[in-house]
């Protein structure tokens, strides 16, 4: 049997590194951020945290975005969710630093923007606190 030539390993080192690398890219909203109500909302790549509360798990369920939107999906029961639904729309606009999150009860409202059960603005909290 004959050993896979340099161009076969450099494929499939490079699709490693690649697959790696998309693994640890942080998203946008990642981080902490605050509100007009001195709010505190964090987000990792797996939990959402407002204020004291008990830590949301979320997925993140974005397809096709350009990088101004993201859906994330919470799954955490919807009794101990204070973000006002299972489905959550972060968009940002022009200013990386902030971001509109709108809340939603449905999948299908969130993707099509209808009936969303609470909107919120938030900038990212400063680093000095």
């Amino acid at each position: 049997m004959r050993s896979p030539g340099p161009a076969f390993l450099l494929s499939f080192v490079l699709l490693a590194v690649f697959s790696v690398a998309s693994a640890n890219e942080e998203e946008a909203y990642f981080g902490e951020w605050s509100n007009a109500h001195n709010d505190l909302l964090r987000i990792t790549a797996d939990a959402i945290r407002f204020n004291d509360d008990k830590a949301l798990q979320y997925d993140d369920i974005t397809e096709d975005s350009d990088g101004t939107f993201y859906l994330l999906q919470i799954k955490t029961p919807s009794e101990s969710n204070p973000l006002g639904g299972k489905f959550l729309r972060i968009t940002f606009g022009t200013d990386a630093d902030r971001f509109t999150l709108t809340s939603y009860r449905t999948q299908s409202d969130a993707l099509n923007q209808r009936n969303g059960s609470g909107r919120s603005e938030w900038i990212a909290a400063d680093d000095e606190d």
